[in-house]
């Protein structure tokens, strides 16, 4: 029964360097400047997101910045912040970041499918945001944030193809 046991805890030492392993392989083969420029852009769509929300929603009936203003502010921050760190990990996932040309448009679907439900998920959970900042409901949140997000790469990433 001793003799299991170690077998046992050899065996989870193996999978978690296994692990470890994998995870630094894929931090070797990727390319810094792709994951810095996404980490840019997918911030940037968040903040963009905020602020059309905050203009379509008409005049505030006390002009100047309040208490809620900044609590919005944050959770956005916040919401950017998530996104980055989910893309990231899909995109180390799904290989797009790789020296190997692996950002193409169907690697960004890929990775909006990959992490957009789970971001749109935890900023309702944790409530960063205006609620009603994607849609009056969560599955109205996940396609617009799916349509935005994949729109809103798609264009960028060609545009911004040649940064360095």
């Amino acid at each position: 029964n001793k003799n299991n046991k170690n077998n046992n805890g050899d065996k989870n030492e193996e999978k978690e360097a296994g692990i470890t392993y994998a995870i630094t392989q894929r931090l070797e083969q990727a390319d810094p400047s792709e994951i810095r420029r996404d980490a840019i852009l997918v911030t940037c769509f968040v903040l963009c997101r905020y602020f059309l929300h905050d203009i379509s929603t008409g005049e505030k009936l006390v002009p100047g910045l309040e208490i809620q203003d900044i609590v919005y502010v944050t959770g956005t921050f916040s919401s950017a912040a998530l996104l980055g760190l989910y893309w990231t990990a899909a995109g180390l996932l799904t290989r797009s970041f790789e020296r190997s040309g692996g950002s193409s448009l169907l690697a960004n679907a890929v990775n909006v499918a990959a992490c957009c439900p789970l971001w749109i998920a935890t900023e309702h959970l944790f409530g960063f945001g205006p609620l009603d900042i994607g849609g009056a409901t969560l599955d109205a949140s996940v396609a617009n944030g799916f349509v935005g997000l994949a729109s809103f790469m798609a264009i960028m990433k060609t545009v911004t193809r040649d940064w360095r």
